[in-house]
């Protein structure tokens, strides 16, 4: 990643967006799965504030590789200002020092290592997630937040649809694909456990699709295919009938969201973070190519033949409604579209530096 002028757009945004920074101001922040798109995201916007904001505060990562949070900083004289921690969280933490908030963003979040890796996927977000909130009572930590998933929710009747917190349907745990989904909800009910019983300062966010720049575009997702193919002047291939109903939320107002809940939401508590918006992939592809993009005259190409070669999506709409953090304040800014638009144009920046 890189310190494009759009990037510093965007954390102008966020950091405009609240007048609580002072609650970082000696603060140790400690990020897990900092070599992932949102954590890096992050983690860089914490270094720009820390930077040009002069906001007092400390960052240690957790990754299992340390080239990868080094090779993601936005500046290199960055890497001075983070501690990076290399290790598995599957394995206790061994730090010393003081811990103030604890972010635990570390699991695999590829559809394609749930059948690959379903062991390799669970068990940061069960036994990573037990140790770090051991962690956290044993540093005596003022916040802990869990990343959780929209997915959580599981099949719900269409009716049901835009989910609450409170709106959980079935899942069905003898499917190794649901490896992820399952192990976010133990996750989170390890949270609660440990709230309940050590009371452990918790919250749970749970994003919908997030997206922006830092994404993996070989990462073989559906919307970073469609990002990839414009950045490079190449149709878009589309392997279902783009009916699935999904909410895309760009990065800047996950984050800002997230600051929300941090700074504002209660213990015990979980947060939806999405865009209001209900878009299908068929909606976002042709808004994308006849609109966005138009002058590029790229076109959609439907790749599947037939019904038995099509994409199989488990859950037909995931929309969620953000009725419960928007009461904390927070409010989107930046429409699906406008986000997508940000994105190929961060990556074509980077292209022509």
């Amino acid at each position: 990643m890189h310190l494009s002028s759009l990037l510093k757009q965007d954390f102008e945004n966020i950091y405009n967006a609240s007048s609580e920074w002072e609650k970082l101001n000696g603060r140790t922040l400690l990020i897990t799965g900092a070599n992932g798109f949102i954590a890096s995201y992050l983690i860089n916007f914490l270094l720009y504030i820390k930077s040009y904001k002069k906001i007092d505060l400390d960052i240690i990562a957790v990754a299992r590789t340390k080239g990868k949070v080094l090779g993601a900083l936005c500046m290199k004289d960055w890497s001075e200002q983070i501690i990076i921690i290399e290790q598995d969280v599957c394995s206790p933490l061994n730090y010393s020092g003081d811990v103030d908030y604890i972010l635990h963003m570390a699991s695999n979040a590829c559809p394609v290592k749930f059948k690959s890796d379903p062991v390799g996927t669970s068990l940061p977000n069960i036994i990573g997630t037990h140790h770090l909130l051991e962690f956290a009572r044993l540093k005596k930590a003022e916040e802990f937040i869990f990343f959780s998933t929209t997915g959580v929710y599981g099949h719900n009747p269409a009716e049901s649809y835009p989910l609450t917190e409170s709106s959980f349907g079935s899942l069905d745990p003898t499917i190794v694909g649901s490896c992820y989904l399952e192990s976010k909800r133990m996750g989170e009910n390890l949270c609660i456990s440990h709230y309940t019983k050590y009371e452990v300062p918790i919250k749970i966010v749970r994003p919908a699709i997030t997206f922006g720049p830092g994404i993996d575009l070989e990462g073989g997702r559906s919307y970073e295919m469609f990002i990839s193919n414009i950045v490079n002047n190449k149709n878009i291939e589309l392997y279902s009938d783009g009916s699935a109903i999904r909410n895309f939320c760009y990065i800047s107002d996950f984050i800002s969201g997230l600051f929300v809940v941090l700074f504002k939401g209660s213990h015990g508590e979980a947060y939806n973070l999405a865009t209001p918006e209900e878009l299908s992939i068929k909606e976002l592809v042709e808004s994308l190519t006849s609109s966005a993009f138009k002058e590029r005259g790229l076109k959609v190409i439907t790749k599947c033949v037939d019904e038995s070669q099509a994409v199989r999506t488990e859950f037909s709409k995931t929309t969620v409604d953000i009725s419960k953090v928007e009461k904390l304040g927070w409010r989107v800014k930046t429409p699906s579209l406008e986000g997508f638009c940000r994105t190929v144009f961060h990556y074509e920046e980077g292209l022509n530096a």
